[in-house]
């Protein structure tokens, strides 16, 4: 069976995370930021995903709007694979 890339990005989030209580809280629509994802932490999840999906994301996507939650992150990556 095929993951769905939110999926993906949902496994990827929580093996980054350091809170098991925020992980077990992570739904495709919750808020990153309110997951306690620092700029470093952010920057190594995003780098992971350009290598799991095998595209490079442009920096001027790369803002609040585009990735607040693991559905909008999932729709910019699609976006990229669709390129």
């Amino acid at each position: 069976m095929t993951m769905s890339i939110e999926e993906k990005m949902k496994a990827i989030i929580a093996s980054r995370m350091k809170d098991q209580n925020k992980v077990k809280q992570l739904a495709y629509d919750t808020p990153l930021l309110s997951l306690g994802i620092d700029s470093i932490l952010a920057l190594s999840i995003l780098v992971e995903m350009e290598e799991e999906f095998n595209i490079e994301i442009d920096d001027s996507d790369l803002n609040m709007d585009k990735i607040k939650d693991i559905n909008s992150f999932a729709g910019l990556v699609r976006s990229y694979l669709e390129k």
